[in-house]
């Protein structure tokens, strides 16, 4: 399984990341002959560099064309002109994430906007350039490092802002960010738009074999010293090999709570999907009281929305949110037939290549309910079915 690995150590943008997939050995020609079927004046160009003394590619698009100002309809019918339907339901995705952080940043419908900067056609080709490029390098997933969050203000068509930009901003929300004391865009809005749609998880390089490294490089310099790069990992992992993906735990005490509530708590939580998991531990809080630490798990986008449904339906005062990451497994559902009829079973690979299975409790109880046998019977005839060891 051919992984890209992402080490953001001085932010990204469209052209970035495209530089570092040419770095890597996509083919300039390749990627011009691709983007030329959308029917933009463009000319691709590439181009060496080196900053603090390491080689880099950097790539620019030169255009005549006076961009229009389009909207999200505008592109997705641009989009049509693409030959394969994967790349561009792909790109779609990328261009209606960016929308709709515009639409949620200015307060209006995402037809309403108006795009700027990514109704450029070197927005275009970056959004379309990047997904060409991980299709022909053969990436399977990408993975990417904790971004930086710089400070001080930017110039953009509605004036002044902040930085990181409030689109961009935005578009952060749920990936592992840190503060950097440099005032200069490092994440463009179409990069964080990339990095929100196509990145699997968040955090330190995950266990692999790096195959090539490629650099590409930002049109700007930093005062500080830092290269203005990205540097790009083209690494091997088994493909059953468990993956890396960003999880937020919502966590809190309760003390104060009619302990009866807790039975619509869990029975909420368990029917909700967009909880991953939840527990609850008995605790001895402060002046003696027993209580009970409620912990939840969930993906970072759902995460603000929970912890404030938590608040609303619990006593507690206040959720702790924490970004970290989890180990998984691939697992699926299979349908293991029985002597008794089918049982649910949940299925996963373990990295040596062996499975390990689960018969669904509810299944199991069913059965032994309905012919009076023993639970441990029906797990053990279900084991030995799925052939698991």
């Amino acid at each position: 399984m051919k992984v890209l690995y992402l080490d953001c150590f001085s932010g990204i943008s469209g052209d970035m990341w495209i530089s570092s997939l040419l770095d890597l050995g996509l083919a300039l020609e390749e990627l011009s002959q691709y983007i030329n079927s959308l029917g933009v004046s463009a000319e691709l160009q590439q181009e060496r560099c080196s900053y603090s003394g390491i080689s880099a590619c950097r790539f620019r698009v030169q255009t005549t064309e006076n961009p229009p100002l389009r909207r999200l309809s505008d592109i997705q019918k641009l989009l049509e002109l693409l030959p394969d339907e994967e790349l561009r339901g792909q790109a779609d995705a990328v261009f209606s994430c960016l929308a709709e952080a515009e639409a949620q940043v200015h307060g209006v419908s995402v037809n309403d906007i108006h795009f700027h900067e990514i109704g450029a056609v070197d927005t275009i080709v970056d959004v379309v350039g990047v997904l060409f490029g991980l299709r022909q390098l053969n990436i399977e997933a990408v993975y990417a490092s904790p971004i930086p969050w710089p400070k001080g203000f930017v110039s953009i068509d509605h004036g002044i802002v902040p930085l990181p930009a409030p689109a961009t901003a935005k578009l952060l929300c749920g990936i592992p960010c840190y503060g950097v004391d440099i005032d200069m865009e490092l994440v463009t809005p179409t990069g964080a738009a990339l990095l929100k749609t196509l990145v699997k998880g968040f955090g330190s390089l995950p266990p692999c074999s790096p195959v090539a490294i490629g650099y590409g490089a930002g049109w700007k310099q930093r005062h500080d010293g830092v290269p203005n790069l990205v540097r790009a990992v083209l690494a091997e992992m088994p493909g059953n090999s468990s993956s890396l993906e960003p999880i937020t735990v919502l966590e809190c005490e309760i003390d104060d709570m009619n302990p009866e509530n807790f039975t619509y708590l869990f029975a909420s939580l368990a029917a909700n999907d967009q909880v991953k998991d939840f527990y609850v531990t008995s605790i001895q809080m402060k002046k003696n009281r027993p209580g009970f630490l409620l912990t939840l798990l969930c993906d970072p986008n759902h995460s603000r929305f929970l912890a404030e449904w938590l608040l609303v339906n619990t006593t507690s005062l206040g959720i702790r949110i924490y970004q970290q990451q989890r180990l998984i497994l691939p697992r699926w559902e299979e349908i293991v037939a029985s002597p008794w009829g089918p049982i649910r079973c949940k299925k996963a690979q373990l990295p040596d290549g062996s499975f390990r299975c689960k018969p669904e409790y509810e299944d199991c109880a069913r059965i032994a309910e309905q012919h009076k046998i023993p639970l441990h019977q029906v797990y053990y005839q279900t084991m030995k079915s799925c052939q698991c060891k």
